[in-house]
């Protein structure tokens, strides 16, 4: 719901619904979507539009990120949705990531600048500027499914794969970091491993967004969380109070990124926000 206020129109959630269903599964692998995940995806798809337009909003806008944007067979989901999807490129799903976190938090935390972090599935985007607007921004595949599936094949993780991994991610984040590192930036990050890591933090159960939004989530934290996780099974991540069972596979690796990309930055601390590109398509359409 958009209401007017004195910067414009401020956003007001009616409803925050979820549904985890790994469209990307295999995509590294294949470079193909899977019918079973491109079917499921579609199917929440449809349940969330039937939802909104219930709700009052009747022309609702489909996103798409990373696994449409990387698929060889996009076609495999498009086919089964009964409306227009809009493919984001790499560019724009950081820009509106951005742009919705900057105006969700806004103007306390991006004097004099703003760097937004944002782990998604498939791909991580790393974009920074002010309120200005942005200044420069990045996308790399490095999204905490994509990186579960080629390098964690234990449980728990073996020590070598952890370290290939960590490797992986300083080499691809390494030159990028070093130079944010020397610029003055709040962070901000958007995406469910930042905002499941801050409700980790927290012991939050059920999740409660509220809780989590503007939550301070220290680069020291993130290494304690990240030594507990490692040391768990897969059953025994998914009892961990905050953690929603459907991520407690690819948690590890979302939350080996955002160590690095902390580590990289000269251990700041984040800010996580409930606000990301949806917001910012919001306020757009």
């Amino acid at each position: 719901m958009l209401s007017p206020g004195a910067q414009g129109p401020i956003l007001r959630p009616v409803l925050r619904r979820l549904s985890i269903t790994r469209l990307g599964d295999g995509l590294d692998a294949t470079g193909a979507l899977r019918p079973g995940s491109a079917a499921r995806t579609a199917v929440a798809i449809e349940e969330f539009a039937a939802a909104a337009y219930r709700l009052g909003a009747p022309n609702p806008v489909v996103l798409a990120t990373y696994a449409l944007r990387a698929a060889r067979n996009p076609q495999e989901l498009l086919s089964r949705v009964q409306r227009p999807v809009r493919i984001l490129s790499g560019e724009e799903e950081a820009r509106l990531g951005f742009l919705g976190a900057v105006a969700a938090l806004a103007p306390r935390h991006v004097a004099p600048g703003v760097l937004v972090v944002d782990i998604g599935g498939g791909s991580v985007e790393l974009t920074w500027g002010t309120l200005r607007g942005i200044e420069g921004t990045h996308s790399f595949p490095l999204g905490c499914v994509l990186l579960t599936h080629r390098f964690l094949k234990h449980d728990p993780p073996e020590s070598a794969e952890v370290e290939a991994l960590q490797s992986y991610v300083d080499e691809t984040l390494g030159p990028v970091l070093e130079r944010l590192r020397t610029i003055p930036h709040a962070v901000i990050g958007v995406g469910g491993t930042i905002t499941t890591l801050a409700a980790i933090d927290q012991r939050l159960e059920p999740y409660d967004p509220d809780q989590v939004h503007g939550y301070r989530l220290l680069a020291d934290r993130v290494r304690v969380i990240l030594v507990d996780l490692l040391g768990r099974s897969l059953v025994a991540r998914q009892t961990i109070p905050g953690l929603q069972p459907e991520r407690a596979d690819v948690i590890v690796a979302g939350a080996l990124v955002l160590q690095r990309v902390l580590d990289g930055l000269g251990g700041r601390a984040i800010q996580a926000s409930e606000a990301d590109l949806l917001w910012a398509a919001l306020l757009g359409y």
